[in-house]
Parts: structure tokens; C-alpha cells; sequence
């Protein structure tokens, strides 16, 4: 089914940053039940060589945030002012300024605070390099990921799902052909939505970006202090991809971390000084305020 993106007679989006009529209605009808929001991050192998370059591991991973229904216009126009803009990207921001840095752990920070929680699904290491290995490794992470993220009934359960929208418009119909594989096995429920969107015009997208691209820098640089929010917080649940079970990420270059949720404990931090990024005290925090799920747009 082709859906259409031209604006409906409703008039006016939720929120004023939503630009995207395709997912307000999606989320209108996955109401009242939790939302997902999905992005992937992967780092192929370096090659050959001496030192710890040759050491470093090729992995592939997507991460979902979820957050709370009738917080989404909320969370989304906080995520813009953390921003201070409807522009964001994750790797760009930490190729930028030392604040730009700063700017990714506030980031991390805010996403951590209006979350109900966070999910790694973790494929570790890539069979190879090929488009071929990349888009089986994308299928098995998002089939655990959605049997993880579903789990469970009734209206705290998540029945939306929104994946960041693949340039290679052939992964993006490997993910629906996932997901209707699982409804049509049963494994998961026949009323979990599924839909991509583009960051430029859902900004609650940046969550999975930003996240996902805090965990890849834990795993390949042995750098946490990116996803240390989320750490603190203990709202961060990593597995692996193949069985799903609870994740112990164990690399060469020495990052040590282990599953964090109601029953695990948390990934420990290096605290490497080896890398140029941004401490907590590197940063002046923003004042946020405390998120009520109360929007003057609903």
C-alpha cells in the first residue's frame, strides 16, 4: 500500500516540528500504546595491520528508544530545543566543536530522562562486508529487536514502530518483509504498526540516532562517556542479536560492558582518556524542564 505524506484535513500536526502527515496518523493509530523509534549503527572491520587498528571488530547494530504516547509531541520540541534547532545528526555533531560534543551527552542526557527505556540489538561480528552480510545482519538485529521491544499486552505495550528511513530503498523492504514474518508466524502481535520516517521530519528519530551512535562508540573506541546518561539512569537493555540473550561486549580494544535493565546489571566504563571528547563537565547543562506529557498540541 502507498501511502500518501500530503497534509490532511485535519489542518495542523500535533506538534509544529512534526513535518511528516504519514506518521501522525500512524501514531494516532497506535494510541494509547508506547512508541519505538529505531536506528542502526555499524563498524566493518578496519583490515589488516599491526597494532590496534587490526584489533578492532566489525559489529552491526540497531538501537530503539521508546517513549510514552502521550509524550511524543513533548519530548519532540525538547529534543528541538536540546538541538536548538530542527537539524540534527549524531556524527556530525562529534566531528564538530568541543561544545558539539558537549552537545551529544545533552543530547543522550534528555533522551534518557523522557524515556521508558532503550534497547540495543547487537550482531557481533559482521559475517563480511558485503551489501549481502550488511542486510542480513540488518534483518536478524530487527527481528530481535521487535520480538524484544512487543513483548508483553495490553496499553504499555509497544505496538508502533518507526526505523529511520534507509537510503537503499531495498533494506526498507526487508524490514516490512521482517515484520509481516513475524505477525504471520505469530511470534509477535498482528496490530504492531511498522513505518520509516526521515530525521529532517521526525526529530524524535534523533533519539535512536543518538543513542545507537553513543553505544557504537563504547564498542568500538572503548569511549562511554556518550551513553553515560543512560548508564546512570540504568535504562539501557543490550542483546544480542543471534538468541537474544543479555549481552556481555567484551573487544580487543578492552570496553567491558554488560546488559543494564530490571533484572541486569550495568555496562562498566573505561573512562579512557586515550580520545578527544566531551567529559559531563565539559558542558553547560540547559535547564530542562520536567516533563509532564502535557502539550499545548494535543
Amino acid at each position: 500500500m502507498l501511502l500518501d505524506d500530503s497534509p490532511d484535513e485535519s489542518g495542523d500536526m500535533s506538534s509544529p516540528s512534526l513535518r511528516s502527515p504519514v506518521l501522525e496518523r500512524f501514531y494516532l493509530a497506535a494510541s494509547p500504546n508506547p512508541i519505538a523509534f529505531v536506528d542502526e549503527s555499524m563498524r566493518q572491520a578496519t583490515g589488516v595491520g599491526e597494532g590496534r587498528a587490526s584489533e578492532e571488530m566489525s559489529f552491526y547494530q540497531m538501537a530503539a528508544v521508546i517513549f510514552s504516547h502521550a509524550c511524543l509531541d513533548a519530548i519532540r520540541e525538547q529534543l528541538v530545543d536540546v538541538a536548538d534547532g530542527t537539524y540534527w545528526h549524531t556524527n556530525k555533531k562529534f566531528r564538530g566543536t568541543l561544545a558539539d560534543r558537549g552537545d551529544i551527552v545533552e543530547m543522550v542526557e534528555a533522551i534518557t530522562q523522557a524515556s521508558e527505556w532503550n534497547v540495543i540489538a547487537v550482531k557481533l561480528p559482521l559475517a563480511g562486508s558485503s551489501q549481502v552480510d550488511i542486510a542480513r545482519a540488518r534483518a536478524l538485529c530487527l527481528d530481535r529487536l521487535v520480538r524484544h521491544l512487543t513483548s508483553g499486552s495490553g496499553d504499555e505495550a509497544v505496538r508502533g514502530i518507526v526505523a529511520d528511513n534507509n537510503k537503499d530503498t531495498a533494506l526498507n523492504k526487508l524490514d516490512h518483509q521482517v515484520l509481516e514474518k513475524l505477525r504471520g508466524t505469530g511470534v509477535i502481535s498482528r496490530q504492531v504498526g511498522f513505518a520509516h520516517g526521515r530525521m529532517g521530519d521526525e526529530p524524535l528519530l534523533w533519539s535512536a540516532d543518538a543513542v545507537s551512535w553513543a553505544v557504537q562508540r563504547n564498542i568500538a573506541r572503548d569511549d562511554g562517556r556518550f551513553i553515560l546518561p543512560a548508564l546512570r539512569e540504568g535504562r539501557l537493555t543490550v542483546i544480542d542479536a543471534v538468541d537474544g540473550m543479555p549481552l556481555n561486549m567484551k573487544h580487543p580494544l578492552g570496553a567491558s560492558a554488560k546488559t543494564r535493565g530490571p533484572s541486569a546489571l550495568g555496562p562498566g566504563l573505561s573512562g579512557s582518556r586515550e580520545y578527544d571528547v566531551a567529559s559531563l563537565s565539559w558542558y553547560q547543562r540547559r535547564s530542562q524542564p520536567t516533563m509532564n506529557c502535557i502539550s499545548q498540541w494535543s
